[in-house]
Parts: structure tokens; C-alpha cells; sequence
């Protein structure tokens, strides 16, 4: 709008360009750059560089500077993007990243339709100004200034709330710029995106949808003109209409995630998407176009956020960041075909019309014939994304990768964890799974060092360091033995994790819920469980249960063990995705069927395939 004002109608055509181009570039560089730099410092560092280049762009009225403020914008929300993509999953559980993903693009596609208005309401609000504010009297010449300094402040805001998250840098990580290195990576990342089956599809099948959606912008105005007899107004009302369902399906598709497998709902909304797409182009009235346009902008939406979610759970964390520059490069690469290649084959076909039987005729103008095409183009790119469920079905590192599987037990003293695990592996073993048992603190050797000092009744341990000492065990235990079981497809079932320093030391000991998360978050690298079985008996039953000599927790008082129930519940009604919570007291036989039967409504179209069980340093023992 900015540019049209300042510059003329033909601005917007080039400055449209000049957003675009960077994409083909900067993308891929940017996802190698997410890899290596810090992203916290990344993305600080490019939100305030968008905002003083925003806040600069009234002071320097020529359309040369505006078109490089353009390219340089786009440039930083390539690298900013990336960032923030890759860094999710640090603090979003795997259950919960479609829902996360939904509200990302709803922050992003739900402000344009009020983003207009704010920016005439701003601009009308610069006129009064400088008509009436002798300091500010520029702003009568150029009352858009006002919009984009308060767009200049919203980064900056962005900026100042980024810096006060914690979160990982990639392992990647380098001390200095090294351009061999940076080849090496994206290079790297490339060769992953391009042979990964799973990855691959999804992003095909993404790209194509953004081609569709360029198409149709880009045609609309001559399909309502030619085919629906109609003006601007009413191609406005069917664009509002694809926002709206784009909307609601990025509502939805949280929901939609929870009862459906993510990769068949992905491929399944590509094809309807190119269904609806054929559909909209035969209809010949705005009455029949408005609620196809609605679905299509659902089936969009869906899949849209379904499949960066898909691209998020399966990408690996070192390789993240050039897995979604290469998403945004493909992204940009459709756009800019659906905006400006559909309108030139469009023209290259023409108006052409049939004649029916009957002696009715049916018109085939350029617009409908290449919007038919683009429906095909999309129906075959969701087929195409349908092998990325096969690549989940079939023998091999892939599908190993899909069936990984993490199962933590908790609870407080005697609750019975050590019984229940015993018989869910055991269980698990006579399926034929790939098991690894394992606990903390312990689990490794180094682990089983610190275990010794964690629980020595002769330590005196102060809070913190306590806190710290289970932090260290728990990312020698992340790093040696639940992230490479993980990656090579096992389930891994383990007493206590993360939640266990949340009840005992956040919560029990009083050193903070979010100190205590971002400490384990870091030092596991966003390590999550996929589900909790969270076992509860009254503190005093808990106590009578355990035998032999007790460990420096267990000799803790009875208000202590109390805070620590009281804690195990708290974090079972705020982390609800992972936690399940089972009456410890009942028979060993009644917990264990419902450990079952949850674990195969949780692990249902993941984990598939039988294999060989694994045992990791010691096993589990009774607290």
C-alpha cells in the first residue's frame, strides 16, 4: 500500500519481485545460518533490523532505496523464520506442535484483512498530526510515516520479547564464520531435504499448494470477470471467504491432528484441496464459488499447518534450520509461479468455448482451463505425499525413526513405578518391540556416579546444586542413551525424567517451575516424553511400601513427600498431552491394563514394527 501510494501502481509490481528474488538466495543460506548461529541472538538481531529499516523507509522518498529496503526485509524474515521454526519444538511437546504451528500462521494470515485499516487509520491519524503538531508538521506531506514507525515498534517489540526466552542453540554451532563450513552445511541440509522420503514429499506437496494459491490471486480477478459476470466486490467476497476457511482450517487442524494419523491428513488435504480447486473453476456463479472458495482455504489451512508440524517432528535438530530454509525457498518458488507464470499460460491459451449438445456452449477461457490444470498439478502433489506414508509403513531406518517411542514412569516414593515398568517392558518384549529400560538418576556411568552422590544419605546437598546434578545426569542420559535408542527407531521406557526435577526441585524445594523446565530443556536439548504414566498413592501408603534401607529422598519428611504429590498433580493438569494419570493403589493387574491400553492409543500409527529388546546400564530399582 506504502508503495503504491509513494510510487505508483507499477511500484508494487517491482517491489513484489524484489520480496520474492531473495527467497531463491537467502533461503537455503539462511536455514544454514539458523544451524550454526545462536537463534535467539539470530532472530533479536533480524527483528531490529527490520524495524529500523521499516522506521528509516519516510525519511528517504526514492523508490531505489525502497525496492533494496524491500529485498534486505525479506532477507531477515528468511533468516528470522527459519530460526523460529527450528526452535519450537524446544519448548512445544511433539502432541501439541500442529496446535502451535496453527496459532503461528493465525498471527500471521489472521491481522491482513484489519492490517488495511490499521494502516489507513494510522496514516489518516499522521495527517491530523501534522497538520496540527507543529513538530511533526512533515507528516502532513507524508502521513504514511505514522503506520510504519508504529510497524517499526512492533519489532522492536518482537525483538525485546525473544530475548527473554531461553532457548538452545543448535549442536551445530561454530565460533567463527568458516564459508567451507558453510557450504559443507548446505550442502548437507540440501542432500537431506532432497533424500529424505518422508520430508520430501511434504514439502513438494506444500510448495504445490502455495502454486495453487498464487494461481488463484493471481486469475481470480479475470475468472470473475469473464466467467462469473461480476466486479471487484464480488472477487473480494470469494478471497474473504478462502481467508475465512484458511482460518477456521488452521483452527481446526489441532483437532483434526489428535484423530488422525498427521501424514494421511496431510495428503488427504492436498487432494481435496485440488479437488475443490477443479470444482471452483467449473462453477459459473458467485453463489456456488463463495463456500468452495471456503474450502479450499480449509483444506489449505489444514494442511499447511499439519505439514510443518510433520517437518518439525521428523527433521533432525541439527539439520532443522536448513530443512525449513529449503521449505521457505520452496515456498517463495510456488508463490512466484502461481503469481506469475498461471497468468501467462492463461494467456497463452485464451478464450476458447465448446459447443454442448443441445446447442449450448460452454466457455474455456484461459483462466478456467489453467486453474483445472492447477487442480491436477495439486491433486498429483498430494499423491505424491502419500509415499511419505509408506515410507512410515515399510521396513528401515525411516519407519525405525517413525516407531520411536518414549514412556516415563513417575511417582512419588513406593508408588509402585519399578512393578508397573517391569511388566509394561516385559509386556513389550513379548510383542517383539526394540526396548530400552532405563531410569534416573542413573542410566549411564557417569549417571550412575552421580546417582551415588544424589542419594547418599550422607550428602548435604544444597537445592540448587541438587538441581544441577540431576540437569548433568539428565543430559549425559539424553545424549548416550534415550536420543540414540530414539533415532534408530526403539522404544524407551524410563523411570523419572524431566517431570521428576519439575515435582521434586521446582515445585518441592520451591526453585521455580520455568527455572527448573528451561535448566532440563537446555540441558537435553528440548528432549520430550511422548507419554507420562504418572502413578499416585497417598505419601504415607507410599512409605509403608518401601523395604530395605532408604536413599537421602526417601528419608525426607512427610511434608515434603506431601509437596511432592501435591506437585505430581499440578503438573498433570498443565501438561495434560503427555501426562496420564493411574490410581497407584488398585491391583497391580487393574494399572497395568490401563498402562496398556493407553500406550496403544497414544503410540497408535507410530510404533508398528517388531524388532529385538535392549537393556541400558542398570535397570530400574524400587524408590
Amino acid at each position: 500500500m506504502f508503495a503504491q501510494t509513494r510510487f505508483g501502481t507499477i511500484a508494487v509490481g517491482v517491489v513484489m519481485m524484489a520480496r520474492v528474488l531473495p527467497g531463491f538466495l537467502v533461503g537455503p543460506l539462511a536455514g544454514v545460518l539458523a544451524d550454526r548461529w545462536d537463534r535467539k541472538k539470530t532472530m533479536v538481531a533480524a527483528d531490529l533490523g527490520r524495524g529500523l529499516l521499516v522506521f528509516s523507509l519516510p525519511f528517504v522518498p526514492n523508490l531505489a532505496y525502497f525496492i533494496v529496503v524491500s529485498a534486505l526485509l525479506e532477507s531477515l524474515t528468511l533468516l528470522w523464520g527459519p530460526a523460529k521454526d527450528a526452535s519450537l519444538p524446544h519448548f512445544v511437546e511433539r502432541a501439541q506442535l500442529t496446535h502451535a504451528n496453527s496459532l503461528s500462521l493465525i498471527a500471521i494470515y489472521g491481522p491482513w484483512p484489519l492490517a488495511s485499516i490499521l494502516f489507513a487509520s494510522l496514516a489518516g491519524l499522521g495527517s491530523f498530526v501534522g497538520d496540527h503538531v507543529e513538530v511533526m508538521r512533515g507528516l502532513s506531506d507524508n502521513p504514511e510515516a505514522m503506520a510504519l514507525w508504529v510497524d517499526a515498534l512492533t519489532f522492536a517489540f518482537s525483538a525485546a520479547m525473544i530475548s527473554t526466552l531461553a532457548i538452545p542453540s543448535s549442536k551445530t554451532g561454530a565460533g567463527r564464520f568458516d564459508l567451507r563450513a558453510v557450504k559443507r552445511d548446505l550442502i548437507e541440509g540440501l542432500q537431506f531435504v532432497a533424500a529424505h522420503k518422508q520430508v520430501r514429499p511434504w514439502m513438494l506437496g506444500i510448495a504445490i499448494t502455495f502454486t495453487a494459491a498464487g494461481g488463484v490471486f493471481s486469475l481470480g480477478p479475470e475468472f470473475t470477470t469473464q466467467i462469473l459476470d461480476s466486479g471487484p466486490s464480488a472477487y473480494g467476497f470469494i478471497i474473504g471467504s478462502f481467508g475465512g476457511g484458511m482460518l477456521v482450517g488452521l483452527i481446526a487442524s489441532g483437532f483434526l491432528a489428535k484423530h488422525l494419523s498427521k501424514d494421511v491428513l496431510f495428503s488427504s488435504s492436498v487432494i481435496l484441496l485440488g479437488v475443490g480447486l477443479i470444482l471452483l473453476a467449473s462453477m459459473s456463479s458467485v453463489g456456488a464459488v463463495v463456500p468452495i472458495a471456503a474450502a479450499l482455504g480449509f483444506f489449505g489451512g489444514v494442511g499447511y499447518s499439519v505439514g510443518y508440524a510433520l517437518i518439525q517432528e521428523t527433521s533432525e535438530e541439527e539439520l532443522r534450520g536448513r530443512t525449513f530454509g529449503a521449505a521457505y525457498t520452496l515456498i517463495r518458488i510456488g508463490t512466484l509461479i502461481g503469481l506469475g507464470v498461471f497468468p501467462l499460460i492463461a494467456g497463452a491459451i485464451g478464450d476458447n468455448t465448446v459447443d454442448l449438445v443441445g446447442g449450448a456452449t460452454l466457455a474455456l477461457p484461459g483462466s478456467r482451463v489453467t486453474w483445472w490444470i492447477a487442480g491436477l498439478l495439486v491433486i498429483g502433489g498430494g499423491i505424491l505425499s502419500t509415499t511419505a506414508i509408506g515410507a512410515r509403513r515399510s521396513p528401515g531406518a525411516l519407519q525405525a525413526v517413525r516407531n520411536s517411542f518414549f514412556v516415563v514412569f513417575e511417582g512419588g516414593e513406593g508408588a509402585g513405578k519399578s512393578t508397573q515398568m517391569a511388566a509394561f517392558v516385559k509386556w513389550l518384549q513379548s510383542r517383539g518391540d526394540d526396548v530400552v529400560v532405563t531410569r534416573e538418576p542413573g542410566g549411564t556411568r557417569l549417571g550412575e556416579r552421580l546417582r551415588e552422590v544424589l542419594l547418599d544419605t550422607s550428602s548435604s546437598l544444597d537445592a540448587r546444586a541438587e538441581a544441577l546434578l540431576f540437569a548433568a545426569d539428565r543430559a549425559q542420559h539424553a545424549a548416550e542413551v534415550i536420543k540414540p535408542a530414539l533415532a534408530k527407531g526403539r522404544i524407551v521406557v524410563s523411570d523419572r525424567f524431566l517431570d521428576s526435577s519439575l515435582a521434586y526441585q521446582g515445585l518441592a524445594r520451591g526453585l521455580g517451575l520455568k527455572e527448573i523446565y528451561e535448566l532440563s530443556s537446555w540441558a537435553t536439548g528440548g528432549l520430550m516424553p511422548d507419554l507420562v504414566f504418572l502413578l499416585t498413592v497417598d505419601p504415607e501408603t507410599g512409605k509403608a511400601r518401601l523395604s530395605g534401607e532408604r536413599d537421602r529422598l526417601e528419608m525426607e519428611g512427610d511434608d515434603f513427600h506431601d509437596r511432592v504429590a501435591d506437585a505430581y498433580l499440578e503438573l498433570s493438569t498443565k501438561f495434560t498431552d503427555r501426562f496420564v494419570v493411574l490410581d497407584g493403589t488398585r491391583s497391580a493387574s487393574q494399572v497395568h491394563a490401563d498402562v496398556v491400553a493407553e500406550f496403544e492409543v497414544r503410540s497408535a500409527g507410530r510404533v508398528v514394527a517388531p524388532g529385538r529388546s535392549y537393556q541400558a546400564a542398570p535397570g530400574p530399582v524400587p524408590r
